[in-house]
């Protein structure tokens, strides 16, 4: 296993620079860029080409490439051209946010999906099941920002309730950090659930029909035992398969939410980024949100091995 997480780790060098040089050339293949949005109507070409100089878009692309890259290597990923901040402490203190988000939502996703998918396999083909199938589908088919919009509604229209707009850090008031992120992770963790229900259904399903089941309920355990310990265990490898890759998406994918909920995260970070066409941020933000997701399927696959001894890596 050891040797494997190496191997995967050295492998993260070649993934990450493909991933900024792809983001890098795509990037400026965009027309415009950060200066026409300073400059305005009151540009000029003298003072384009001042700004040009003054944040090094006057080189070639491989030379700006090279700059920023080996800026990045030492810890260095630039400086917004919007704010004039360093770009990586912003992102270090806006991923918290998302990080928070992520884990509220995923929390909330387990505690409805799990035992909802546990039941719905067990009373099959019951008015249980179809219930809970309905469930998961009408949470599967809607977009975020539709639900997250109708809660918002349905909040300050019918409960005279408005949710708080500024974000409480965790170590400042756990209540409060509570408080400003349990709207946004309800919506995430129900569209969550959706997914994550459907598949414990229907790999706990497949298990209960081998003929490990069989012999186990011949062999007088009770049902509990039966599901808890033998079925649900062996069902657990999918399972986790979906929800590390949610978890991964969620990370790098709450945009929409942020900005419903005037969250200060990270993927709201972003799409400032590129609206401001201001590439240190983007470039820095799409490399830190590909190198959280290859962290996540190195855990997935590190998590398989726990669960089931018989998957090696070697």
């Amino acid at each position: 296993m050891r040797t494997y997480i190496l191997r995967r780790l050295a492998l993260f060098i070649p993934v990450l620079f493909g991933i900024s040089l792809a983001v890098f050339i795509l990037l400026h293949m965009i027309p415009g860029d950060a200066v026409d949005l300073m400059m305005g109507i009151e540009g000029n070409p003298e003072l384009r080409q001042q700004l040009l100089k003054q944040y090094g878009m006057d080189y070639p692309w491989y030379a700006q490439y090279w700059n920023w890259i080996s800026g990045v290597l030492r810890g260095d990923f630039g400086v917004s051209m919007r704010t004039g901040l360093p770009v990586l402490p912003e992102i270090v203190s806006r991923f918290k946010v998302t990080l928070m988000l992520t884990v509220y939502s995923s929390v909330i996703s387990w505690i409805i999906a799990i035992p909802l998918g546990v039941v719905a396999a067990v009373k099959r083909n019951t008015w249980v099941d179809g219930g809970a199938r309905v469930f998961a589908l009408i949470w599967v088919s809607v977009p975020n920002f539709a639900l997250g919009t109708m809660l918002l509604l349905v909040l300050s229209l019918v409960f005279q309730y408005y949710p708080p707009l500024e974000y409480t850090p965790f170590f400042a008031s756990p209540l409060g950090n509570l408080g400003s992120l349990i709207w946004p992770s309800l919506v995430l963790g129900a569209i969550m659930a959706g997914s994550v229900m459907r598949m414990t259904r229907s790999a706990l399903l497949e298990n209960l029909q081998q003929d490990y089941i069989r012999t186990v309920r011949a062999k007088g355990a009770t049902e509990r035992v039966v599901i808890g310990r033998h079925a649900l265990k062996n069902s657990l490898l999918p399972i986790v398969t979906i929800i590390g890759m949610q978890v991964g998406s969620l990370l790098g994918g709450t945009v929409v939410t942020e900005q419903i909920f005037s969250l200060p995260g990270l993927g709201l970070y972003t799409l400032t980024g590129i609206n401001q066409r201001d590439y240190p941020v983007v470039q820095g933000s799409i490399l830190f949100f590909a190198f959280i997701f290859v962290i996540i399927n190195l855990i997935v696959d590190v998590i398989y091995s726990w669960i089931d001894p018989r998957i090696s890596y070697r």
